[in-house]
């Protein structure tokens, strides 16, 4: 398999704006920045802010590449991908999609991030072999996907390059990642957008209860998409994700 980072759009970006504000962007599981390079670039158009969104280690490469990486080289490129903007922007604030979301999420609890907008975070999956990979990880390496993707209306689909094969292990780290992200939701204080996609098939909607339930933020914003399929920042309601986030971060 050839590295998804041969297409161009699924590479890191930056986008160089305000030293005051910035805006991480952090992509999912299996996933690259394409993801969230539409995002990216309405905000960085309507905002004026610094954008910059990072390629998570493992990510954007090959399956085997990634099957070398875990959890806590997520979240520490998070981490330092947070400080690098942090030096260039007096205040930061993150975005992210699914596994993005927690990781966005898991920042909150640790960095002073000024406003997140989790979308479509990745607390509770739907995922049958999720339970199955802690046992299967030390003799099966591979989960090959063979499920058929399905068709949205208006879906940019040229940005969405995934691996066709889940690294086990992986999958089991991406759950311990989701409970340390679901344990810590009561430190965060940070206001928050909580974007739900209402045809989302991956992640399970009692991750948005939790989130608005469980984190200690004053502000919360509860955002409904209920057209979008679970990658909504490519989707047919990308636009209102887009604006809503917009206004989110300026506020």
């Amino acid at each position: 398999m050839e590295p998804l980072t041969r297409n161009p759009l699924c590479r890191a970006f930056s986008m160089e704006g305000s030293r005051e504000d910035g805006i991480l962007l952090l992509h999912g599981f299996t996933a690259t920045p394409g993801t969230m390079r539409p995002l990216g670039e309405a905000l960085h158009r309507d905002t004026g802010f610094t954008v910059y969104a990072p390629l998570l280690p493992g990510h954007g490469l090959t399956p085997e590449e990634m099957a070398k990486t875990r959890w806590y080289d997520w979240f520490r490129a998070s981490q330092q991908a947070f400080d690098k903007l942090s030096r260039r922007c007096r205040r930061v604030s993150v975005a992210g999609l699914s596994m993005g979301g927690a990781l966005s999420l898991l920042l909150a609890e640790t960095r002073p991030v000024r406003r997140v907008a989790a979308i479509a975070a990745a607390l509770s999956v739907y995922n049958e072999k999720l339970p199955l990979s802690h046992a299967l990880w030390p003799v099966i390496r591979f989960f090959i996907d063979r499920e058929e993707k399905e068709v949205f209306p208006d879906f940019l689909t040229e940005y969405n390059d995934t691996y066709s094969k889940t690294p086990v292990r992986c999958l089991s780290d991406l759950d311990w990642l989701m409970r340390l992200a679901r344990k810590g939701l009561p430190r965060i204080h940070c206001p928050i957008l909580n974007v739900r996609a209402g045809k989302d098939r991956t992640v399970h909607p009692r991750s948005t209860e939790w989130i608005m339930k469980e984190t200690s933020s004053r502000k919360k914003i509860l955002l409904e998409l209920p057209n979008s399929p679970h990658v909504c920042t490519l989707g047919p309601e990308r636009e209102i994700l887009f604006r809503e986030c917009a206004r989110f971060f300026t506020e």
